[in-house]
Parts: structure tokens; sequence; C-alpha cells
């Protein structure tokens, strides 16, 4: 008897669940109002005091001074002095690290999450602010032909930053092609060094993926740094400028 009547308190429980479960409450009424925050509101203490044992403990990472900068950077298409500084180094880097001649570096204006850097000291964060996803440094050999598509792809997208290459853009297809102030040659191999995503086929290169690739097993971010730190300790500041790497043509 008690087992019946327990069973019949989990239906009726159940029922009043799937009657209430179906139904969808709105407020009565609603009001929203524009607040504008301004030097009168005051921190909220309470918060600062929680957030601030974490913030401490990243900044004593994340604030470390490594070189200076000589001046501004900024990043626009089709040529910057930060897409030109963020290329050259993943040139140099691939190169470091492969042990291989590298001919070409490219990479994808997306890529560079910063608009600028300004100058003066350039901390630990300049590096994840420029890059802060997990993209490793790739090499990949191209024949003449795929390199040229890989252009005009670059020139359909109004210019990409390159280094150890130069080309026009004209009617969206690159033109005048110069690999080392040498014109590309469709019967021979490039080295091209890159950043993962791109040669998995990322941001419209879809191409990329059936082509093998040397990995290096290095983030960028990383290698940024450590161009960097190489580049204080020999006492230089880090520089760029423009050089007519991709141009339209006129």
């Amino acid at each position: 008897m008690t087992s019946r009547t327990y069973s019949k308190k989990r239906l009726l429980f159940f029922c009043v669940i799937l009657l209430t479960a179906c139904k969808s409450y709105f407020p009565a009424t609603e009001s929203s109002s524009l607040l504008k925050v301004n030097r009168s509101y005051g921190a909220d203490l309470s918060v600062k005091s929680y957030y601030r044992p974490y913030k401490d403990s990243l900044d004593k990472i994340m604030k470390v001074p490594v070189v200076e900068l000589q001046d501004d950077l900024v990043k626009k298409l089709p040529e910057s002095t930060l897409g030109n500084l963020m290329v050259d180094m993943l040139k140099a880097k691939t190169e470091e690290y492969t042990k291989d001649k590298i001919d070409v570096g490219i990479l994808n204006y997306g890529g560079i999450r910063s608009p600028s850097l300004t100058k003066g000291m350039l901390n630990v964060e300049h590096a994840y602010l420029l890059m802060p996803f997990d993209n490793y440094l790739v090499e990949q050999t191209l024949t003449g032909q795929q390199l040229k598509d890989f252009c005009d792809s670059i020139a359909l997208k109004k210019g990409w930053p390159v280094s150890g290459m130069s080309f026009q853009i004209k009617n969206d297809k690159a033109t005048n092609i110069m690999i080392n102030n040498a014109p590309l040659n469709l019967s021979k191999t490039y080295k091209v060094a890159l950043i993962d995503y791109v040669a998995n086929g990322g941001d419209g290169m879809a191409f990329l993926k059936s082509i093998p690739q040397k990995q290096t097993g290095i983030l960028f971010r990383d290698a940024i740094l450590e161009y960097w730190k190489d580049q204080a300790k020999a006492g230089k500041k880090i520089f760029a400028k423009l050089e007519n790497r991709i141009t339209y043509a006129e």
C-alpha cells in the first residue's frame, strides 16, 4: 500500500513538471536606460580586491621590458611598417630553426592582431597582443606556378605582408613578381616560411593543404620574443620601413 501511494506521488510530481516546463514566461514590464560612465563613478573596491592578485601575478610576466622600438609602426594595406617587421621576423626565425635558405616569407594580414606599435619599450605583452594565437612556424616548398597562384590570391585580398618578394597589383592579379630581386621562375621551386594556420589552408588558402610542411615546433609568438631579445642583447632597436614590396600598378 505504501509503495502504491509513493508511485502515485511520483506520477503526480512528473505531471506537474511536464505541464510547467512547456510554459513560457515573460516579464510583466521592462525598461532600459543609458548610463554614461565618467570620472564621477568610483571603482568597485570589492571587484578590484578580487582580481588584484591575479593581475599582479600576470603583470610580473607580461610587463617585463624586452627591447626598444625606434619608431611608431602601423598595420595597413597593401604594405605597412608593422607588416614588414612581422613577416621579416617570421622569415628570419624560420630560416634559423629549419637550417634551410628561405626564399620568401608570407604572413596573412588578419594574423596580425594589433593595429599598431608605439615608439618606446616593447614588453612581453606586446608579443601576445600581436600574435595571441598558438600559430607555429612552418616551411613549405612551392613550385613557381604555385607561388604565382599564391601571389594572385594575395593580390585579390589587396595585399599581405611579404618578405624576400615584391610585386604589383593590377586588376586583382599579381604582376612583375620578383623573388630576391630576380623575376619569378615558374620552373623553379621556392622555400616559403608561413604560419601553420595559412599552410593548413586558412584564410582562403585551401590549395596549400596538400603541400608537405617542414615543422619547426616553435610558436610564432615565442619566435618574436626571441628575436626581440637577440636584438636587445646586440644593442639594437627594433625598426621597419616601407620598401614597395607590394604596390598598385599605375
